[in-house]
């Protein structure tokens, strides 16, 4: 069980919820309730609470559970729902309180996942970087991968700046507000991968409905355009996936870097995972992901650094870049990647060299 206090403050302080005008409110509704902090608090160890609890009680919507609070979540009853007002908060506390075993049971045993499949413009941004300075083949990890959806960013289609890449048929195509895209490296070509694997402490199982039923779960209510790239990145990964390790990056990131190409360029992305582990273990986390510069030469990316504000003024996550010359920040992000804004180290950045 999390400290109270802790979870308290994570639902007071919490940032990047400006899509969800429901989870927006009830965030304010949770910090200030004893009931549903100590729920929250059943989150397991490292895990962001405020996603935690917001999933479980949409998946037991999602799943059927009836009740009046679906009247809030257009996910449920579409262009039907409610806006938030002054009932909304009383009847998320209700739902709550009567469903306290099974949303408890969901805290207990599920972790919060990657869902958001614009992230994988991150890893796409990856690719392009390493080939502008290496044309060979190169190597991709993804720590926190869940079910591995964005290691397939070479097969997905982006719009970014007005132009489209990608193959024209790509069953997932993701749409990017990117201004000044002339900073980014060319996106259309990608380097040949010759090996591809993802880490993750409980990996999903596209194949099990169960599994696919709590990602749905974890993208928000509002957000029906992410829920939809969802569902067909799902899809598309579920036959053909990558190779997925269960496992702490901390345990097993020697053994996974061991089993790479050696002297290959290796790009290692995480996205939204850091977050998630615990504080005590993050220079364990950190040192883990420098071990992968032991077996060839790395390009690091991590959309992690909250608390940015981009060139336009919108508050965002740092993404930043770090290969053996340093580490610097390329990019500020909205959190699900609606949005990216490049900075001029993006086009300053040297990276490997043959």
């Amino acid at each position: 069980m999390q400290d109270l206090d802790g979870v308290a403050e994570a639902f007071r302080t919490a940032r990047g919820f400006g899509s969800s005008a429901l989870y927006s409110h009830l965030l304010a509704v949770v910090a200030d309730d004893p009931g549903l902090l100590e729920l929250a608090a059943r989150t397991r160890a490292g895990q962001q609470p405020t996603f935690a609890l917001f999933g479980a009680v949409h998946h037991l919507l999602l799943g059927g559970t009836t009740d009046p609070l679906a009247e809030y979540y257009p996910s449920v009853v579409g262009d039907r729902a409610r806006a938030v007002d002054g009932e909304t908060g009383p009847a998320f506390a209700r739902f709550c309180a009567a469903y306290a075993a099974e949303i408890a049971a969901l805290l207990a045993t599920r972790l919060v996942q990657t869902n958001q499949v614009q992230r994988a413009l991150v890893t796409r941004l990856g690719l392009a970087l390493l080939r502008r300075a290496h044309p060979g083949p190169v190597c991709v990890v993804e720590v926190g991968c869940s079910a591995g959806l964005n290691l397939r960013a070479d097969r997905y289609a982006f719009t970014v700046g007005g132009t489209t890449i990608g193959a024209p048929t790509a069953p997932v195509r993701i749409p990017v507000d990117v201004p000044d895209a002339h900073l980014l490296p060319a996106l259309d070509g990608v380097p040949r991968i010759v090996d591809a694997v993802g880490v993750d402490l409980d990996p999903p199982d596209l194949t099990d409905a169960a599994d696919r039923a709590w990602l749905r779960a974890l993208v928000w209510p509002e957000n029906a355009h992410q829920a939809a790239l969802l569902r067909a990145a799902m899809a598309a990964v579920a036959a053909d996936p990558p190779r997925v390790l269960r496992g702490n990056v901390i345990d097993i990131g020697a053994d996974v870097a061991a089993s790479l190409p050696p002297g290959v360029p290796r790009l290692v992305v995480h996205t939204a995972t850091r977050i998630h582990v615990p504080v005590e273990q993050r220079p364990a986390f950190d040192a883990a992901i420098a071990g992968f510069a032991a077996g060839g030469p790395m390009l690091h990316l991590a959309l992690e650094d909250d608390q940015r504000t981009a060139p336009s003024g919108r508050p965002g996550v740092g993404l930043t870049a770090t290969d053996s010359t340093g580490s610097r920040t390329i990019a500020v992000a909205d959190g699900h990647l609606a949005w990216l804004e490049p900075l001029p180290a993006m086009s300053e950045l040297g990276l490997v060299r043959r």
